[in-house]
């Protein structure tokens, strides 16, 4: 085989890394995609005029009712968001979605009874609850959560005056 410009193609093309459209492409086939597909041939969206636009840019996952039913078993099993989303090839927001259709509920990371004592203790410090929350890698509402349980913030909804 010979590489060049009288070949129609260079180098770069012929061993480079796959673009990300090419890897998207090949994961959804080999999920079978594509032979269970729904999605009409042309989705150009169209008007009276013809045609609006030429291409659609960003290809988008769709994924079948299994794949669904998988992703919403793996994530109750407490499999992380990142990794639901890097095995069935979509964006964290998507999985997201997903799991809000399925009326799954959300599971926030909770502070441990050590982590909590240290949230306080931080906070004592003068440490804010955001950098707090950096810390320990959980949101700020987690920890003003365990500072309400310790007492050091009254709870405004659950004030009865």
């Amino acid at each position: 085989m010979r590489f060049g410009p009288s070949s129609g193609g260079c180098l770069s093309s012929t061993f480079g890394n796959s673009a990300p459209k090419t890897k998207t492409l090949v994961n959804r086939l080999d999920r079978g995609v594509y032979e269970v597909s729904r999605r009409p041939q042309d989705t150009a969206p169209k008007d009276g005029r013809g045609p609006v636009t030429s291409t659609v840019e960003t290809a988008q996952t769709f994924l079948t009712d299994s794949e669904v039913d998988a992703l919403v078993g793996d994530y109750l099993a407490g499999m992380s968001v990142k990794a639901l989303a890097e095995r069935y090839g979509i964006h964290r927001a998507t999985v997201f979605s997903y799991l809000r259709r399925r009326n799954v509920p959300s599971r926030r990371p909770r502070l441990g009874i050590d982590e909590k004592a240290e949230a306080v203790r931080l906070t004592r410090a003068g440490v804010s609850m955001r950098a707090i929350g950096r810390r320990m890698g959980v949101d700020r509402k987690s920890v003003r959560a365990a500072l309400v349980e310790a007492g050091l913030i009254v709870d405004e909804a659950s004030d009865d005056s």
